[in-house]
């Protein structure tokens, strides 16, 4: 374990995928006095990385936030922690077929392999789908399943085999320091570090900690609720972790992503349901971890039973692990990135 410093050029708060990757990049570029510290133990800290369902979908009209998707996954292809399955947006109504059209404008504009699909052509992808619901599907094949908690553990690794990177888990800030609207230092249970650069990267805890330096992070810690049903036989005999096209059923806001033997099935059709960053539990506190919250089963029934109607077989199988997931959601559902403004 190194000596705690009491200087550094760059500190970055958080070790999910975020701030792991930030150090990673910062390290290639040349910056060699860099901290990072997380309140949680490594590898998972408890953030949302740890309980992130891992899937891209590439196409976006917004030209920006596609390009950006596919740099990500080019990122995960290097590091040889992206796992491509194909994903097909499924529609319900006319509205969203048509949705669809325009959806392949954005696909063939950014560069994007897509396709559309009638309701035969899902149900030859995905056997176990119930294709008389659906009037056809948007069909992406490049989208993957990624590991983007062991990539950031190698991004951080490799900043700290280059000799740039200092780490240290279990490490809360108590409070930042500024002198005339400029970071001067960070203040942790274990010492005080002075910093030219701090970087807030720690997710659902953001606002609360950009707080202690006067500045105001427009992010909301919001639930995103998920379950594992399984195991499912069809599933199991694929002895693969996802051998099938990751499904989102888009008129119910619901999604169906193989995990090995069984189906993780995700909604963000429920009411909205916030949190305070104060009120997140800490690791002690939680009986998973601080962004994996008790499943509110009032919320999810109408969403299970739709998951059901689209694949049967979700009904004959039992939920493993269900939970009520913290995520970090801003206004406007873009990034939060820059300085903080004065």
């Amino acid at each position: 374990m190194s000596e705690f410093p009491t200087r550094a050029k760059c500190v970055v708060i958080g070790a999910g995928i975020v701030g792991n990757c930030l150090v990673g990049h910062l390290s290639k570029l040349g910056w060699t006095d860099m901290v990072l510290i997380d309140k949680g133990p490594l590898p998972n800290p408890g953030g949302s990385t740890g309980h992130a369902s891992n899937f891209i979908f590439p196409t976006d009209h917004n030209k920006e936030m596609a390009l950006l998707t596919l740099a990500s996954q080019r990122q995960y292809i290097d590091h040889g922690m992206n796992n491509t399955s194909g994903g097909i947006e499924v529609a319900r109504t006319p509205e969203r077929l048509e949705e669809f059209n325009r959806r392949m404008t954005s696909a063939k504009s950014w560069g994007i392999d897509a396709r559309l699909l009638t309701p035969a052509q899902v149900k030859e992808l995905v056997p176990f789908i119930n294709e008389k619901i659906i009037l056809g599907g948007f069909y992406t094949p490049s989208v993957s399943v990624v590991d983007s908690l062991q990539t950031g553990t190698l991004m951080r690794e490799s900043a700290q085999k280059a000799g740039h990177l200092k780490v240290f888990a279990n490490t809360e800030v108590l409070d930042l320091e500024t002198e005339n609207g400029t970071i001067k230092a960070v203040v942790t249970n274990k010492g005080r570090i002075e910093a030219e650069y701090v970087v807030i990267a720690c997710g659902v805890w953001s606002p609360r900690i950009a707080e202690m330096a006067g500045a105001n992070i427009p992010l909301t810690p919001a639930v995103h609720q998920m379950a594992d049903v399984g195991p499912i036989d069809i599933l199991q005999q694929s002895n693969a972790e996802v051998a099938y096209p990751i499904i989102r059923d888009m008129d119910t806001f619901c999604y169906e992503r193989q995990t090995a033997g069984s189906m993780e099935v995700g909604s963000y059709a429920h009411r909205p349901i916030f949190m305070h960053p104060n009120d997140i539990p800490s690791n002690e506190e939680s009986a998973l971890s601080p962004t994996e919250l008790p499943l509110t089963q009032d919320d999810f029934d109408p969403q299970m039973e739709q998951a059901i109607e689209l694949m049967e077989m979700l009904g004959d199988a039992e939920i493993k692990y269900a939970i009520n997931g913290l995520l970090s959601l801003t206004p406007d559902a873009m990034p939060v990135l820059g300085e903080r403004q004065r």
